[in-house]
């Protein structure tokens, strides 16, 4: 992918050679996508949790959903007050909010209403909700539910595995499911399904309470408080880099691309070179 915008920045449309770079990366693009769902499942990905209140997240993320959305479909939201802060990766969250959105739109082909809710389910209700594998503790629930066709029995047991799927050949990979299974468990969480032919589907997320103890906290304010106190400047195509890679491809592109901006690159493929 980065060889292909390399040479896309050489060949500008208009060129020839434009489309056949543009199908390249399109290729690529979906392929990448491909492992990462894959990587999503095995629950091999590489996350960046950050503290985040959920109904900020499903707010923000609910514009892009109404883009994938034709007009027939409304997207409701009833959210809970005072919901708790959990701990996720904010970027495969989003993956994971949209497709179960493109999942539930699917579903509905005559058009229906998706909604999102949340709240808050203390360990004491944790311990009713009818789940045996659901660990008893303080999470957060989140509902994706639709009025769709709903699913049947047997394909309920199967959902959550990787290149299972209802949809006809070139309709989906297989992997949407899947990909929010791993997250889910990657995160410390658990996803149950539940639905009914005919009546619609309703995916429940149990989220883990993040509690800070007393060091995060700490660490948490130092580090806004060193955000705030540093000085803004724009240090664009100034100075050196040193750039530890061990794959030669990615060293040089890397290289390549910093040294396009400016920048002086001094390039080892290990920590001794380096």
């Amino acid at each position: 992918n980065g060889y292909a915008e390399m040479l896309l920045l050489r060949h500008k449309p208009g060129d020839p050679s434009f489309a056949d770079l543009q199908q390249i990366r399109n290729s690529g693009n979906r392929a990448a996508r491909l492992v990462g769902h894959l990587l999503a499942f095995s629950r091999q990905q590489t996350l960046t949790p950050k503290v985040s209140p959920v109904t900020d997240l499903l707010a923000d993320i609910t514009e892009m959903l109404k883009r994938l959305m034709p007009e027939k479909i409304a997207i409701a939201h009833d959210f809970g007050r005072d919901v708790w802060p959990v701990r996720v990766d904010t970027a495969h969250f989003d993956n994971m909010i949209i497709n179960l959105g493109v999942n539930a739109r699917d579903a509905m082909p005559e058009g229906g209403t998706i909604t999102m809710r949340t709240r808050n389910v203390t360990e004491a209700e944790s311990r009713e909700q009818g789940y045996a594998i659901l660990t008893p503790g303080d999470y957060v629930l989140i509902e994706v539910v639709d009025t769709g066709t709903g699913i049947s029995p047997e394909n309920v047991q199967k959902i959550f595995e990787p290149f299972f799927t209802t949809k006809e050949a070139g309709h989906g990979t297989g992997l949407g499911l899947a990909s929010v299974y791993g997250f889910v468990k990657q995160s410390g969480g658990f996803v149950f399904p539940d639905s009914e032919l005919g009546k619609g589907t309703t995916f429940k997320i149990y989220l883990p309470r993040y509690v800070a103890s007393a060091e995060q906290e700490k660490a948490e304010k130092e580090e806004e408080a060193a955000k705030t106190n540093a000085p803004a400047r724009d240090l664009t195509g100034i100075g050196t880099i040193l750039l530890v890679e061990d794959d030669d491809s990615v060293r040089s592109l890397t290289a390549r691309a910093l040294e396009m901006r400016g920048y002086e690159v001094l390039k080892a493929s290990g920590g001794e070179e380096a």
